[in-house]
């Protein structure tokens, strides 16, 4: 995490503390919740639509932090307490997040997409930590404020950094490659979230391609050749001053084996590796995940030992193809997040991971816009026709996925209910997938079945 006394941080900022003492106190860490201060933290008061963190000075100094950014209109301004005085606290919490990492001699690896850019960057993590000093967004950090905080916990010794980027409209990513400007910048994919706001496809991938145009001078940018819509983005760019590679079913990289499911992952073979890839994830959506890590990672001279090594140890951040094991079924945590994309290639990998019965518990999509009814039912139909056994749903978008479903298909008003009706599969050797966007919280279906396994 940061290291710098008070003077250095208001010379990055380009301001003046107050009082004009203790400059020279050191600052270890920052938090933007008075709640989690410790002895040495910077505190960063952020104004909200309710909520003021200004007003919890006081609570701040007796956790002992070493000082705070303070907004200059906010007077009197408080005694016992170093103050780094600023016009406004989250463009200053931007700002000194963008010096200090300018500030690091590491490589910046940016990844976006609709689907897979947490699995990719977690990937990239696993693989780069075998042989450099590597630090990663933690959790879904990366918006405008996540994102600065990620990087002022990056410790100043750090190599490589890989940030996820995020985004519902136009703008937002060009705003957070201004904070941190990609040595490498990847699109993982382009799919219907967020229609909702942007209107359609081309122009979602129009707002991802915010990470090409950003990228430093000479940098490495990959990107989902399955996704037609970014070709007809980059036909309107200059794309000369970078070296640009493609992956997927017609990319540079490809996959050019059958995907084998394993107890604890997949294996495949590539164009670009002399030796089988197994992955510690399930999905051939992950493994497409993986083609541009595996690239990334040879570009940077990285040993095939330690490729292999990062893939097959992966550590997947949570409800992302999360494989558990509950009872005497198999349950299949992909909770996060969904969208037609996401759902229907989580579809695909319930199929293929070895079970009595595959059954798909799903929830709404959120964010698709006019569509959204037929897209829900496009989810039926298409569990339906690739095998799914039993389909039960909850929230009223999903009651388009029953009906695309048909009979074997069961919606239920309540999570409680959709628990009850369930929990008798747990008791057979059947795999469950559980699925839904982040608002709908399916992760708490998963959560109360494990507590019977314990």
């Amino acid at each position: 995490m940061i290291h710098k006394t008070i003077m250095e941080i208001a010379e990055y900022l380009g301001t003046e503390i107050f009082p004009k003492e203790n400059g020279n106190r050191s600052i270890h860490g920052v938090s933007i919740d008075s709640r989690q201060v410790q002895e040495g933290t910077l505190y960063v008061p952020m104004i909200g639509a309710r909520v003021d963190g200004h007003s919890f000075i006081e609570s701040v100094k007796e956790n002992g932090a070493t000082a705070s950014l303070w907004q200059k209109d906010h007077l009197p301004y408080p005694e016992g307490i170093s103050l780094i005085l600023v016009d406004d606290t989250q463009k200053a919490l931007q700002d000194l997040a963008k010096a200090y990492l300018a500030s690091l001699d590491c490589k910046v690896i940016a990844v976006t997409g609709s689907n897979g850019k947490t699995s990719c960057k977690d990937m990239l993590h696993s693989v780069f930590s075998q042989e450099k000093k590597c630090q990663k967004t933690q959790g879904n950090r990366n918006n405008e404020i996540g994102l600065p905080l990620t990087i002022l916990d990056f410790e100043e010794d750090i190599e490589i950094a890989v940030l996820e980027m995020g985004m519902e409209n136009f703008n937002e990513i060009d705003f957070l490659c201004k904070i941190a400007k990609p040595d490498v910048s990847i699109i993982t994919t382009i799919g219907s979230a967020h229609m909702e706001n942007l209107g359609g496809k081309v122009q979602i991938a129009q707002a991802k391609c915010e990470i090409f145009d950003n990228l430093k001078e000479g940098g490495l940018f990959l990107y989902n050749k399955d996704c037609p819509e970014i070709d007809i983005v980059l036909k309107d760019k200059d794309v000369s001053s970078h070296k640009v590679v493609s992956f997927g079913r017609e990319g540079n990289i490809q996959i050019t084996s059958d995907i084998v499911y394993e107890e604890n992952g997949i294996c495949f073979s590539t164009n670009i590796f002399e030796e089988p890839i197994h992955l510690r994830s399930f999905g051939q959506f992950q493994a497409m995940n993986c083609l541009p890590v595996i690239y990334v990672a040879k570009e940077f001279g990285l040993s095939n030992e330690s490729i292999l090594n990062g893939l097959k140890n992966l550590e997947m951040t949570k409800m992302r193809t999360q494989l558990l094991r509950c009872k005497n079924a198999k349950i299949l945590d992909d909770s996060y997040k969904s969208n037609p994309e996401s759902a229907k290639g989580a579809i695909d990998t319930l199929i293929c991971i070895e079970g009595k019965k595959h059954i798909a518990l799903l929830s709404d999509m959120l964010d698709l816009g006019p569509e959204e009814n037929a897209l829900h039912k496009e989810v039926g139909v298409y569990a339906k026709e690739k095998g799914v056994d039993l389909l039960y749903c909850v929230g009223p978008l999903s009651k388009y996925t029953v009906e695309g479903f048909g009979q074997g298909a069961t919606w239920f008003e309540n999570k409680e209910a959709l628990i009850e009706a369930v929990s008798p599969c747990l008791n057979e050797e059947n795999v469950l997938l559980v699925k839904g966007s982040r608002a709908m919280t399916m992760d708490t279906i998963v959560k109360e079945f494990m507590k019977g396994n314990e």
